[in-house]
């Protein structure tokens, strides 16, 4: 007997469970000979208004045609019954001005307090959509009856919900900073995410290997071929680097970043190298350009000396000998515009490939990343990996 019993429950549970867990729900028709409205029901908008299934009990119901508002209530659904709204074009074919939604707030009589307690700041807080305030926690004197409260944040609602005001009574409502809601905010924010994109910095870290080959041969001829031997050595290094990438496209040197970072370190090193490399091609360039302008006439002066119809030189035109102290003077010449020259040329190298370390280089990419999101309003957590 019990056995039968279990069968029999065991057949009725699903029937049990799909008559209990069907939803309380009614219909709501909206009539207009207006055919460019829009519909919508709590903040959302519906495609298709000439017949919507929606919970029982209160809804707020707004009807615009573009900017222009032609409804804006607070409707009951009940239970299987359909409730009918019926939108009609402005009197005396006077377009409507743009305004507020007016809720009218059910019939009760006395006022309450409504307080507004947020994890956001920044917000903007409207009741029936009249604007309260900005980071407002208290709203007094407000009509007992339903109400529509709307939270704003950056330009978007992050909650938005009808409110029961009772008379004497404080209605608290809790505004919280969830995953969805940093998402809502986060997707609103295309033009701030694109800036981001594309003036974040990031460093990346590179490995080449590098190697070197050194090869010994001794080979001796013999009667029949060769003999001897061939060695080769080959040794590879790993050799890192890194680059800084803007936008993930634009490679930027390390003064760019510390230009962005503010580091002055690294700025006050590079302008110390680049004083020392001016200093170094004015010094090669002097003695470079005193050396022409000395062992040239010297020069000329030689090979005057050397032609047979010129017996003299300019310098010394009654000798056809060449000085000795010219060809010092010559000799000193070279060597100082040998060197100034490799002064010039040299004058660069001693300016290191990397002002940063990676850490370093890494830390600063944060710190500006960082301030770019506070300017751009961006979360901490974004596009944090």
């Amino acid at each position: 007997m019990k056995t039968k019993i279990f069968c029999l429950l065991v057949l009725f549970l699903p029937f049990t469970g799909s008559v209990f867990s069907q939803t309380k729900t009614g219909t709501l028709k909206v009539f207009s000979d207006i055919q460019t409205i829009t519909v919508f029901v709590d903040n959302v908008k519906v495609e298709n208004y000439a017949e919507v299934n929606l919970l029982i009990g209160t809804h707020y119901v707004k009807v615009v045609d573009g900017d222009v508002k032609l409804y804006g209530q607070i409707v009951t659904i009940n239970l299987d019954q359909i409730t009918s709204v019926l939108v009609e074009p402005p009197k005396d074919n006077v377009a409507a001005v743009a305004k507020p939604d007016d809720v009218k707030p059910t019939e009760q009589t006395g006022t309450g307090t409504v307080n507004v307690f947020s994890e956001f700041t920044g917000i903007s807080i409207y009741l029936n959509e009249h604007k309260q305030g900005d980071d407002i926690k208290t709203i007094n004197n407000v009509t007992a009856g339903n109400h529509y409260l709307k939270v704003m944040k950056d330009g978007v609602s992050i909650f938005a919900e009808l409110i029961t005001v009772n008379p004497g009574q404080t209605t608290t409502v809790l505004v919280k900073n969830s995953e969805q809601v940093a998402e809502k905010i986060m997707e609103a924010k295309t033009p701030e995410r694109q800036n981001y994109q594309n003036n974040k910095i990031d460093v990346l870290l590179t490995s080449n290997a590098v190697s070197t080959t050194v090869k010994k041969s001794n080979y001796y001829p013999g009667f029949y071929g060769y003999y001897g031997y061939n060695k080769s050595n080959t040794n590879t290094v790993n050799v890192s680097d890194f680059k800084i990438i803007k936008g993930g496209v634009a490679e930027i040197s390390d003064i760019d970043l510390a230009t962005l970072a503010r580091n002055q370190n690294i700025l006050s090193r590079n302008i110390r190298d680049i004083t020392r490399q001016k200093r170094q091609v004015n010094i090669g360039s002097i003695g470079f350009l005193g050396s022409m302008a000395i062992g040239i006439p010297i020069i000329v002066d030689i090979f005057h000396k050397s032609t047979p119809d010129r017996p003299g030189g300019f310098l010394h035109p009654n000798t056809s000998v060449t000085p000795n102290w010219e060809f010092a003077v010559l000799g000193t010449c070279i060597v100082t515009g040998i060197i100034s020259y490799a002064l010039v040329i040299n004058s660069g190298k001693h300016k290191p490939r990397h002002y940063y370390t990676p850490s370093g280089a890494n830390t600063d990419a944060q710190t500006v990343n960082h301030k770019l999101k506070l300017k751009l309003g961006l979360s901490e957590s974004y596009d944090v990996r």
